[in-house]
This record gives structure tokens, sequence and C-alpha cells, in this order.
């Protein structure tokens, strides 16, 4: 036990060193995630469904055993807090060394030596209309895709244009797997999520079709070693404006609509905006709010607002300083990487 904790503390000395030393942050995201990512998913890589969720399950039930010990055994409160710190030492450790420790790596922009620049009302109008152009002709497009040839496809994007940025190449074992408790991913609704404790890729069954390619392709970037929410939007979106399958353009076109309406309200007139919602595709526009009202009808709030709280936390925490709205900062990266 002495060995066991003495090999956690160490690593948990690293992990500390790494949120403060970007440099030994980019040594584990260039040396160290990919050995482990691979790893960590190769050796859970037979099982059909996601371990992320039985994972947290069993850490908590530790937890509560303690308790129960404590008290049964009249073991004291410093028995408790010894072993209490121990498992909550190890939950920390796994996160960061599985795939956490990328939040301390250097940007995007800095590693592809682009100067990140405030909006310019003249980019965005170049963008917006370039965007809804292509919103438009992709439209109506019959978004049904051989799920195992998409992800293929998307593993082997992943292993060119962003692995040339320092992220992680994927594996054809690293296939996605399903949520065990996915009714309560749909409360909250949450598309996918990335597993740091088996480097596990999982997305909500009850997706729509216009919605799987883009969060197939986001879920993906986090595997690949992105953490911010907004870059992940932005490889899905490259990978989904790339394509040459029409049903999987207009999914990636349409799952960045909310970020281009949220934008274009800030920097538009009442009357600007409303000119450009008329001239964007009815069947786009009904597609999103039948979108929507889908996720809506399953959503629990008090359950989402929980969820939206500690995501938040996690994020600002983790040096993400936006937190749970840092998705909406998509547009801006894609003008920035593109220059609309």
């Amino acid at each position: 036990m002495r060995k066991t904790t003495l090999a956690g503390l160490i690593l948990l000395a690293f992990v500390i060193a790494c949120r403060y030393m970007t440099p030994l942050a980019e040594f584990y995201a260039a040396y160290c995630y990919p050995a482990i990512s691979a790893f960590l998913s190769l050796t859970v890589s037979f099982i059909p469904f996601s371990l992320e969720e039985m994972t947290v399950l069993v850490f908590l039930f530790l937890l509560v055993r303690i308790i129960w010990l404590a008290v049964k055994r009249k073991r004291g409160f410093l028995y408790w807090l010894k072993s209490t710190a121990a498992i909550v030492m190890w939950i920390v450790v796994w996160f960061y060394m599985g795939w956490g420790n990328n939040y301390f790596r250097t940007s995007l922009y800095e590693r592809a030596g682009v100067e990140r620049r405030p909006f310019d009302r003249e980019e965005f109008n170049r963008f917006i209309t370039s965007y809804t152009d292509e919103l438009n002709r992709t439209s109506g497009a019959v978004v049904k895709t051989d799920r195992k040839v998409l992800e293929k496809d998307i593993n082997e994007f992943y292993c060119k244009e962003p692995a040339g940025l320092g992220y992680t190449g994927l594996h054809s074992w690293q296939r996605t797997k399903r949520p065990l408790l996915n009714r309560l991913y749909s409360w909250v609704s949450v598309l996918g999520y990335m597993g740091p404790f088996f480097c596990e890729s999982q997305l909500n069954l009850d997706l729509l079709e216009t919605e799987y390619s883009s969060t197939l392709a986001h879920e993906k970037a986090h595997l690949a070693g992105v953490t911010s929410e907004a870059e992940a939007n932005y490889w899905s979106f490259v990978y989904c404006s790339q394509s040459p399958d029409d049903g999987v353009r207009y999914s990636g076109y349409l799952h960045l609509l909310p970020y281009v309406m949220i934008n274009a309200r800030s920097l538009f007139t009442e009357e600007e905006y409303r000119e450009w919602i008329s001239r964007v595709s009815p069947t786009a526009v009904n597609d999103y709010r039948e979108s929507r009202e889908y996720w809506s009808k399953k959503r629990v709030r008090i359950i989402d607002d929980i969820q939206y709280r500690l995501m938040d936390t996690m994020l600002k925490t983790n040096k993400v300083s936006q937190g749970a709205d840092d998705y909406i900062g998509v547009v801006g990266m894609i003008i920035t990487m593109h220059r609309f």
C-alpha cells in the first residue's frame, strides 16, 4: 500500500507540474497521451458498451463503503480522511494522466503560428455569406451514411491535418461506444462525450440523423487530445465541410447554425439579422427548430441546470476561461484559421 500511495503521489506531482509548466504539458500531449490513450482504449476495445459510467460508479461505491466501514468498525475521522484522500487522489491522477493534462498545453493558434484576432465585421460578413450559401446548397440532402465507414473516415482524418498540429492520430480499434446510462444524457441534452478513464468516445443513442456526423467528429476531436469545446466544434466543422457527401456537409453546417445565430445577433442590427435569417433555407431553419424541440421534450430542467453548472466549473478550473460557453467561440476560430 505504501508503494501504491507513493506511485500515486509521484503521478499527482506530475499532474500539478503540468498545470503550471506548459512545456511539461506539451511533453505529455506529444509523447505520453498517444501511448496512454492507445493502451487504455485497446484494453477495452472488445467491450461494446462504455466503461466510463461504471468507473465513476465504482469510485462512488468505494467512497460510500469507506464511510460505512468507518462507522461500523469505529475507525474514526482520521481513517475516513486518509482513505477518502487516497481514492480522490487516484480519481484525479487517472483523469489527468488518462486525458486531462491536455488542458494545459499551448493553444492551437500558437502551434499553428496564427495570431488570434478580434471579430471584424467585414470578415464576419464574408464568412456568413459563404456559410449561408453552403448551408442552403446542402439543406435537404439525404443524411444517411454508413456509420462504420463514416467512423473509419473520421479516424483517418484525425491522422492527417490535426495530427500535423500536434494532436494524436486515432486507431482502428477506437470505435464509438454506447453509454450505459443513455437516458441521463438525454435529460441534460448531452449528444456525446469523451471518457477520460479508458479514452472512449460515446454518442447519445437518441441522436437525430442530421446530428450524427458532426457530433461524432466533435467527440473524435476530444479523443485526439482537443480539450476546448470551441476547437472540437472547429475540427468537426472542418471534417464535415470537406466531405464529398452532402449529407455529412449539411450535418456540419447545421451544427454550426446556433453559434452563427448568436454571433450574428451580437454584430447585426435587428433589421440586418432578420434579413439574414430570411435568406437561410427554410429546410435548415425547420431542422434546427425540430432539433431544439426534440431535445427540449427529453430535458429534465433541474438535472440539466446541475450538469451545466458542474461542467462550467470543471472547464473554468481547467483554464477554459469561457467555461460552458466555450462552444460559442467556434465561429471566431473558423474566421481566424481560414481568414474569411
